[in-house]
């Protein structure tokens, strides 16, 4: 238990901060160019990182804060930074990107200690104690949108594994909106692409070794958890663990180029993407 979740822990932070495995080479490598016509966000960002550790447990944030750009998009990016790593929103937490940093990580580290002491453990290994980590990165930067990707991990003391998520959010430059839904359809032409993506992901030679591979029936056109994204070279799909396999097998990510994914868009995306009032 100790050696798997140490072990796990490490590859997730390899994936996370270098992009040397398998899926973070396509999720994290230096996007392709912007969409044509796309010119770079004037959006700055400050790095922030917080860690505290303390006998029962751990904690770590890292945030590319904005600090300068569209007002709209600037409110709307930090009010989605503070509600992704305060339940009840941060509504009290001070503007001070540092201070919010140190307060998640002060309310993690307290409540490790009450769940520590709930199990009735007066002292707990290092290898043993809880973590807590949330990463907020900004990963796409265009004209008419940019967007973030969340990272969260979760080990609970003598848990088999730890747990974590990863996904994306799209906002509008103009005003600042949360871009909820990118696709308005599937259909099967859409998925025999993103069965290649998965293909690629998994380093497998065809349908039917991508089958064994994954726990679900994919001939039902599974969709993410956290739905597809926009980044500079395409519509991204963001597999949870467990959406299509086994813990072990990570979550899987794919890009779908926009000259495919175009049809498939919802026209406020494709106004995002290729211009107000494009159309198929």
């Amino acid at each position: 238990m100790k050696k798997c979740k140490n072990t796990l822990f490490i590859l997730l932070l390899a994936i996370l901060l270098t992009g040397c495995a398998k899926g973070a080479r396509e999720r994290q490598q230096p996007s392709a160019d912007p969409p044509k016509g796309n010119i770079t966000t004037t959006l700055h960002t400050d790095s922030i990182i917080q860690l505290k550790r303390t006998p029962q447990g751990s904690c770590e944030a890292r945030i590319d804060y904005p600090t300068s750009g569209p007002k709209a998009l600037v409110d709307a990016l930090r009010t989605f930074i503070r509600s992704t790593l305060f339940e009840d929103g941060g509504e009290n937490i001070p503007n001070d990107p540092q201070e919010m940093a140190r307060q998640y990580c002060e309310q993690q580290t307290a409540a490790q200690a009450r769940q520590i002491e709930q199990m009735g453990l007066r002292t707990v290994g290092a290898n043993e104690a809880p973590e807590e980590g949330t990463y907020i990165r900004l990963v796409c930067t265009a004209e008419r949108f940019v967007t973030y990707e969340v990272y969260r991990y979760s080990y609970i003391s003598q848990g088999a594994h730890g747990e974590y998520a990863d996904y994306g959010v799209t906002f509008r430059t103009s005003d600042g909106k949360r871009m909820s839904y990118i696709l308005n359809k599937v259909d099967e032409q859409l998925f025999a692409f993103i069965r290649e993506g998965l293909r690629r992901y998994f380093n497998v030679r065809n349908d039917e070794d991508l089958d064994e591979l994954c726990t679900v029936d994919l001939s039902l056109l599974p969709m993410p958890t956290f739905p597809p994204y926009l980044v500079s070279d395409g519509v991204r799909f963001h597999y949870s663990i467990y959406d299509l396999c086994k813990f072990e097998d990570g979550d899987p990510a794919l890009t779908i180029p926009y000259e495919i994914a175009k049809p498939y868009m919802t026209q406020e995306a494709r106004d995002l993407v290729f211009g107000p009032n494009t159309h198929r």
